[in-house]
């Protein structure tokens, strides 16, 4: 069968099956292999590579920059195990200034799709489109880093023969498409669909929080338990040029040492430590250490907002002598770069907290989630706590009486959608907490400290 016969043949069965999903308004996961399994084998997919022939492997990544981050070693492992292979990367916008510079993958696809689980066949269609482009590889391997149910079908889609991926927790069966998600948020689970889908797409899965600890010993169980390969390096990596160094040291030199970043934004407001606080913590830090410099950065409105409060709330000779704003002036490759240099990265729970540990940057993080909920399967503020690094998180003592109630969707902690729990962390505590990382970062104690 000819190439291109063979790819008419798989995106023919796909199509096929798009139209019965606009019909039925169902996805149901082993429906769709009903269509597609036959061709793939018929098409040659489903055979073992020749020997001697180059190994093609796509590695797919769906989530923020934060997650990403925490795969970067596993990235790494995976160059390690296949030196001849064909390597190729699959990320979302947010993270492709980082992934852009990967020394360790010879080609990065951008997947531009943004996430909408109540319009799951928009987000198909989007996938029978990205399919097209990556059949004609003939991926033997698939090395799923999945967040979304229509990521676990992509692995599918995708015709790798082997296709390995993280397991969540729940199950479902059917998903059902078109209800009003405003009326029936409580009805869709998200992290059920993902099982399904991933039960029914994968060859091979890893149950999540069984490799240890930390999600970057679940990413490392790629290699240590999928492979039964021993990992080299658990470090992670960030991947920036010299450019992106010269420019950093460039936008510092006005800084005295020590260089403190300020992080006060963030995706979930939730996470998000007031900047009036902020301003409040830095009078207090500078009494011990007048010559600090802080540096804020982030992109985007909220980040802005909170810059600007902050700047409200502080005096303004101290802001001008002791405040370098960045806020939308970076990307994340130059932000880490930055990071190298600072001495302390002091912020919200959010990715650039997790680029800051990957640069070797100690963390102080004020957390939404409340020391006394309870704890279910793992314990989210240490399961994605700063990796590797001196680090002191600060927790609110209790959870507020409308968090203390736990729902499948929020598993770990404060269900608000806006600054909640976090509120009833108090400056003075966040200070303690300083005062100990410091003394940490002395030690070059990495075992990570929580306080509440």
């Amino acid at each position: 069968m000819e190439e291109t016969e063979k790819l008419k043949v798989i995106t023919g069965a796909f199509n096929k099956y798009l139209q019965h999903l606009i019909k039925t308004r169902q996805f149901i996961v082993d429906e769709i292999k009903d269509f597609a399994e036959p061709k793939f084998k018929a098409a040659g997919y489903r055979k073992p590579p020749k020997i001697g022939e180059k190994l093609n492997v796509l590695i797919i990544h769906d989530a923020a920059i934060g997650d990403f981050v925490l795969q970067s070693g596993a990235i790494r492992e995976f160059r390690r195990l296949y030196p001849a292979a064909h390597i190729t990367l699959m990320v979302n916008a947010g993270s492709l200034p980082l992934a852009e510079h990967c020394p360790h993958v010879d080609e990065i696809i951008l997947n531009e799709q943004h996430y909408n689980p109540i319009a799951f066949n928009e987000l198909y269609e989007w996938n029978l489109s990205v399919a097209k482009k990556l059949l004609p590889r003939h991926y033997h391997i698939c090395y799923a880093f999945v967040h979304r149910p229509n990521t676990a079908l992509l692995t599918y889609m995708s015709g790798a023969k082997i296709r390995i991926a993280h397991l969540p927790e729940e199950v479902l069966t059917t998903f059902v498409l078109g209800y009003d998600a405003n009326k029936n948020r409580d009805a869709f689970d998200s992290n059920a669909m993902l099982k399904s889908t991933l039960e029914s797409f994968s060859t091979k899965l890893l149950s999540m929080y069984t490799y240890g600890g930390h999600v970057v010993d679940t990413h490392f169980s790629f290699v240590d338990h999928a492979l039964r390969a021993p990992v080299a390096n658990r470090e992670l990596e960030l991947w920036y040029n010299p450019l992106d160094m010269s420019n950093a040291k460039n936008l510092l030199e006005p800084a005295r040492r020590p260089i403190y970043a300020l992080g006060m934004g963030g995706r979930e407001k939730r996470k998000h430590y007031p900047p009036e606080l902020y301003a409040k913590l830095v009078e207090k830090i500078l009494l011990e250490d007048p010559e600090a410099t802080f540096v804020i950065l982030g992109g985007g409105k909220a980040d802005s907002e909170s810059a600007q409060i902050f700047k409200q709330n502080l005096d303004e000779k101290i802001f001008n002598k002791h405040v370098i704003n960045l806020t939308n002036k970076t990307n994340y490759r130059l932000s880490a770069a930055i990071l190298s240099l600072c001495d302390m990265y002091i912020g919200n729970d959010t990715g650039i907290m997790h680029v800051a540990a990957a640069a070797k940057c100690p963390v102080l993080c004020p957390n939404c989630f409340p020391a006394d909920l309870p704890i279910n399967r793992a314990d989210y503020v240490r399961f994605f706590s700063p990796y590797h690094v001196p680090s002191v998180t600060i927790q609110p003592s209790h959870a507020m009486d409308s968090c203390a109630v736990n729902q499948p969707y929020i598993q770990y902690g404060c269900r608000s959608h806006k600054p909640h729990c976090i509120l009833h962390i108090e400056v003075e505590k966040v200070f303690e907490g300083y005062k100990i990382l410091k003394e940490r970062i002395a030690e070059k104690n990495i075992t990570p400290i929580y306080i509440s």
